[in-house]
């Protein structure tokens, strides 16, 4: 019994973990998600609401004196918070509802109403619309009987002062065409007459003009019948010029052939002797090359002492006077053969 009495002292208060947490998890339901452990939910749970002295057993959960009634307390308040949040819910699903009843019949009131208005509407607008139509119809047979009689009016008008324009125009083209009738007559007479005066006139004129061109013929053909010897003398004459002046032209011709033939024979002496001055010309070089290299194989000949050369002067006196002819001989040459080019 005091065993008893000591345990109710300390935590009279005993609740298996799947009663404790079926009966407060509403207090932290967010403790359950993502975990299967009943002692860790436990643990998570009283953490949660903030109790202290509280003893986690193998099997049950310890509490203190009066933690139980402030669970029970904290546990009817939730419950009291969450009747209400479905009180209101439900009470305004009712007021919902019954406000879309009271809103679709109010809606097929006005629709019937506005129907009945529109129908209303509409007769009147057929009314005006028949109205509008008669007053057309009858506004339009009115204004077309006016414009018949107006048109009728207006016609008759025009036909009298189209007739009476006609009658005054078919007199005016009668008189004028007896007023032309009349002009070109006169005026046929008076041309007729004119033409007839200014042909005799002008037979006159002409009669008198070709007879004084006759006369003037005739003393011309008299002054040359008297004419015609001095004329054959002077024919004869020129004649003779003629023949003296082509005989002296076949003369010139002739002499010009003769000149153009020596011309031709000198070209070719010249030809032929420039290229005789040539072959003279390439002979000497030839000459000149070979006295050279004759010159210079008797140089080689010559012997050598302790460097001290012996000179041949007659030899080299010799040789420098046939160099200097040699080259008189070249520059009279090349003379020659410009003077044939120029005369050529």
């Amino acid at each position: 019994m005091e065993a008893i009495r000591i345990s109710c002292a300390g935590y009279p208060t005993r609740k298996q973990f799947d009663e404790f947490i079926d009966r407060f998890s509403i207090l932290a339901p967010e403790v359950l998600y993502g975990s299967s452990d009943e002692i860790s939910a436990c643990k998570r749970l009283l953490e949660k609401v903030g109790l202290k002295g509280y003893q986690i057993g193998k099997t049950k959960v310890f509490l203190r004196a009066g933690q139980m009634a402030e669970l029970d307390g904290r546990r009817i308040e939730v419950l009291g918070r969450s009747a209400s949040i479905i009180q209101r819910k439900v009470r305004s699903y009712l007021s919902r509802r019954n406000f879309i009843m009271l809103r679709h019949s109010v809606v097929r009131l006005q629709a019937a109403c506005r129907g009945y208005l529109a129908r209303q509407v509409y007769e009147g607008f057929r009314r005006e619309a028949a109205c509008v139509r008669i007053q057309t119809d009858l506004r339009m047979h009115l204004a077309r009987k006016a414009y018949k009689e107006l048109q009728h009016s207006a016609i008759s008008i025009q036909t009298g002062i189209r007739g009476m324009a006609a009658r005054k125009e078919l007199l005016f083209r009668r008189q004028t065409r007896a007023a032309i009738m009349i002009q070109s007559q006169c005026r046929k007479y008076l041309a007729h007459s004119l033409y007839l005066r200014l042909k005799k006139a002008a037979i006159t004129t002409q009669s008198l003009w070709r007879g004084r061109v006759a006369r003037r013929e005739l003393r011309k053909l008299k002054m040359a019948a008297r004419e015609t010897g001095a004329l054959q003398a002077a024919k004869n004459k020129l004649e003779k010029q003629v023949e003296e002046l082509t005989w002296r032209i076949q003369l010139e011709k002739r002499i010009r052939a003769d000149m153009e033939e020596t011309k031709t024979q000198e070209n070719v002496k010249l030809q032929s002797a420039l290229q005789e001055v040539q072959l003279q010309f390439k002979e000497t070089k030839e000459m000149l090359i070979k006295e050279r290299e004759a010159a210079k194989k008797a140089a080689e000949k010559v012997p050598i002492v302790q460097e001290v050369p012996v000179v041949d002067h007659a030899m080299l006196q010799k040789l420098s006077t046939e160099n200097e002819k040699l080259k008189a001989l070249v520059s009279s040459l090349e003379k020659k053969i410009d003077e044939t080019e120029k005369k050529i």
